[in-house]
């Protein structure tokens, strides 16, 4: 009888323990999910800031020849 109960708790214990696991494990997946998705707009925004300064430059540049001119 006492052993009966001593696996019940044993296996009861063990079935948290799964649980748990798996909980840590969806966290840290959710968690390193918003960490790629932060770097990926992160760069995206790098990328536009990029691409817009590039078109500044370029019609600075043209208005620059177009005063000599």
């Amino acid at each position: 009888m006492f052993l009966d109960q001593e696996l019940k708790r044993i296996r009861e214990a063990k079935h948290r323990l799964a649980i748990c696991g798996d909980l840590r494990r969806h966290l840290i997946q959710m968690e390193l999910q918003g960490i790629r998705y932060g770097a990926v707009r992160t760069l995206s925004n790098l990328s536009l800031g990029l691409a817009v300064a590039d078109q500044i430059m370029a019609f600075l540049r043209e208005r620059k020849s177009k005063r000599r001119s």
